[in-house]
């Protein structure tokens, strides 16, 4: 098992993040696009050599979807987002199999499933900026890729926070 904390940096124009072992060794760093209508990150390693792009879905009806991509920007796995449950709940098709995030009600912590098998857990810390432990059996997947899930989670997140308050603001002229 391989354990992660992800959080964001606390003055980031784009989004960025930073991953790191439980020690605060840096890891891996999430490099946020200042003017996208996608959220789109970076997921690069230390050296700058990226291993996946994640952007939200630019249309949504009804639905929140985020892509994961390779450098090549060709998709490899599409995450979404069930409307209706009493679980925060997210879905991803990847060349994998099929992967579940279930949460709990409040959307603090989620089981990881691929075809049915745990196999990680995220846990959501609430801190004034948006913060992530993610513990992963990396014998049985690419950590890197679920970070590159965990970072599609959050954009997802900050779109439906994003689309509730600006639905609280009406005009009553």
């Amino acid at each position: 098992m391989k354990e992660l904390a992800i959080r964001n940096k606390w003055i980031t124009l784009g989004g960025s993040s930073y991953v790191c072992d439980l020690n605060e060794n840096k890891v891996l760093e999430v490099k946020g696009k200042i003017f996208t209508f996608t959220a789109k990150k970076f997921i690069n390693t230390l050296e700058g050599e990226t291993k996946y792009i994640v952007r939200n879905k630019f249309w949504r009806l009804f639905a929140y979807k985020a892509f994961v991509m390779n450098p090549n920007q060709e998709i490899v796995a599409t995450i979404r987002r069930k409307v209706f449950s009493f679980h925060d709940r997210y879905f991803v098709e990847s060349e994998l199999g099929n992967i579940e995030m279930k949460g709990n009600i409040l959307g603090f912590n989620y089981d990881i499933t691929l075809n049915g098998e745990f196999i990680g857990h995220i846990a959501r810390k609430i801190s004034l900026r948006d913060s992530y432990v993610l513990t992963i059996d990396d014998s049985k997947v690419d950590y890197l890729f679920v970070v590159a899930l965990v970072i599609a989670i959050d954009n997802i997140t900050d779109r439906r926070r994003d689309n509730a308050s600006n639905s609280s603001f009406s005009s009553n002229d």
